[in-house]
Formats: C-alpha cells, sequence, structure tokens
C-alpha cells in the first residue's frame, strides 16, 4: 500500500513538474525550420491597435526616387530592414509570423483536430528549403514559412504563387477575394495575403462590366470617384482565358515592378496585389499601384 501510495505521489510531483516546465521563445530559425516542439510561441505584444513592441521601438523608413523621398512603414520594429528577424519577435508588426504562424505549426506538429491552420503542403520539420504556405487558423490570412518581408520579395518564395493557389483553393468564389498590401501601406512585416469575405463589391462589378477581349494582358482599370471609388484608387488587371480558373498572380507583380525606373522608383512602395472573380465566374489578378491599400480595394469596397 505504502509503495503504491509513493508511486502516485511521483507521478503527481512529475506531472507538476512539467506543467511548470517554460520553455526558450521560438526564433525566426524556429519558425522556418517548421520545428517548435521544443519552444513556445512568443505571446507577449503590445495592445492589438497598437503597431510597437513591448522592448524598445523605431519607425522604419526607405528612401527612394530622385530626388528622394521618405516612405514610413507603418509598424514600428525594434530592429529595421530584415524583416520578422528574432529581434522583432514582440512586435506586432510581426505578430502574425511569431504568433499566428508559430500557432499554426505547433498544432499541425502535434496533430489538432480542432485547428483552423491549413497548410499547402506537409511541413517538414528541419528542411526550410522546403517552404510550405499557410491558411492561418483564423483563415483571413495566408503566409509562409519562408521569412519574406513583403511583396517586393515575393518572388524570392520557392513558390511565389503558393499563396495566391491556397487562398483561391479555399475562399468562396461567388463573394470572396484575396489581397496583398503594398509596403507603404502594410501593418505586418512578414508576406500575407487579407482571404475576405465582401459580398457586395465595387470592384467585382466594375471587372464585371468590362470586355474581357481587352484585359489576356494587364492593361489600366480606370476608377472614377463618378463609381464610388475613392482617390488613390488605381489598379491594372488581366483576366483568366476560362472561367472556374485559378490565376496566377505572382507574375504580373514581378512583371510590373520590373518595369518602373531606376534610381528605384518609389511607386514600387505602392505596389499592392488583388484577386478576385467576376459575375460570369472568370478570375482576375490585379496590380495596385495608387495610395489605397490592396485591402481597402479588394476587401472593403
Amino acid at each position: 500500500m505504502l509503495l503504491s501510495q509513493s508511486r502516485s505521489a511521483i507521478v503527481v510531483l512529475a506531472l507538476g513538474l512539467v506543467r511548470n516546465i517554460v520553455c526558450a521563445p521560438c526564433t525566426s530559425d524556429d519558425i522556418t525550420n517548421m520545428d517548435v516542439i521544443g519552444c513556445d510561441c512568443p505571446s507577449q505584444f503590445p495592445p492589438a491597435t497598437s503597431l510597437t513592441c513591448t522592448g524598445p521601438s523605431q519607425l522604419c523608413t526607405q528612401t527612394c526616387g530622385n530626388p528622394q523621398m521618405t516612405i514610413q512603414s507603418r509598424a514600428m520594429l525594434t530592429q529595421c530592414g530584415q524583416g520578422c528577424i528574432t529581434a522583432n519577435s514582440n512586435c506586432n508588426g510581426c505578430y502574425l509570423w511569431f504568433h499566428s504562424l508559430c500557432s499554426c505549426i505547433r498544432d499541425l506538429q502535434h496533430g489538432s483536430t480542432t485547428t483552423g491552420c491549413m497548410s499547402s503542403g506537409n511541413l517538414n520539420p528541419g528542411h526550410p528549403d522546403q517552404p510550405v504556405w499557410m491558411l492561418l487558423n483564423a483563415r483571413d490570412l495566408i503566409t509562409t514559412t519562408q521569412q519574406l518581408p513583403g511583396i517586393l520579395q515575393l518572388n524570392n518564395a520557392r513558390d511565389p504563387d503558393g499563396g495566391w493557389r491556397l487562398g483561391q483553393q479555399t475562399y468562396d468564389r461567388a463573394r470572396g477575394s484575396l489581397a496583398m498590401n503594398s509596403v507603404a501601406t502594410r501593418s505586418e512585416e512578414q508576406v500575407h495575403i487579407h482571404v475576405c469575405d465582401i459580398p457586395a463589391s465595387k470592384i467585382r462589378d466594375k471587372l464585371s462590366s468590362l470586355w474581357r477581349g481587352n484585359y489576356a494582358t494587364v492593361q489600366s482599370v480606370p476608377l472614377t470617384t463618378a463609381e464610388g471609388f475613392k482617390p488613390g484608387s488605381e489598379m491594372s488587371c488581366r483576366v483568366s482565358l476560362n472561367n472556374g480558373a485559378v490565376i496566377d498572380m505572382a507574375r504580373d507583380i514581378d512583371r510590373y515592378l520590373g518595369g518602373l525606373v531606376t534610381p528605384q522608383s518609389c511607386a514600387a512602395y505602392y505596389v499592392g496585389a488583388g484577386v478576385i472573380t467576376d459575375a460570369n465566374d472568370y478570375t482576375w489578378a490585379c496590380v495596385t499601384t495608387g495610395t489605397r491599400s490592396a485591402e481597402e480595394l479588394f476587401c472593403h469596397t
């Protein structure tokens, strides 16, 4: 009887010790390696409305153009210029990477049956050369396990169109849309795509009214204030050859950026992208080029 009680006491003590074990915070490398079993996803962040860090914060700026002008990022970081490195693990500008994506990797590694996360492929822990795209738990954002700050680095992704495909496979074609914001308008410093639900869309109505034969290649789409679009709403689009089709987006972004004048034009920092279907279920790939964010145009207009 005493031996049984002793064993029970040892089990209780062991469980208590396990509960009190505090793992080190996951680093950016842990997330890139898709292996967060032995670490804790960071959870200490400022209030959601504050684009700062719990520690030292600084405004991040880019200079461009001739004459030079300054583009200021919305999110503050501890260390600028490198995206969501470990030094920025407590900044809201990297919440998506260090908390949301990290939590998805953890849930999938643990075989969770309740997570809303969805991966574009099997996680291969320890193989950062085999990144995946991930629909995050709330199913309103997609990002990748490859650490990339944003749209200007999208073409460096192993599969630049992987996130756009995942979005088109999971959104409601009749009322959904996808959007990737520009450097000047984004609030997160890890590349991501907004997955939106917008049953009444001025963009969808506008594209439905166009003659598709004129948009086999990327062409300007006029968005006027008379149609209800705010100043700064600018985009160019192309349409899929067939209805019901999944369209590539990354090549259009890369070609547009490649056509900008040097030295690096400030226009690059206002380039965003969006995908949406028209009333006949043809898919449109659009490059946004104005001061209005792609998210505003494709998700809230």
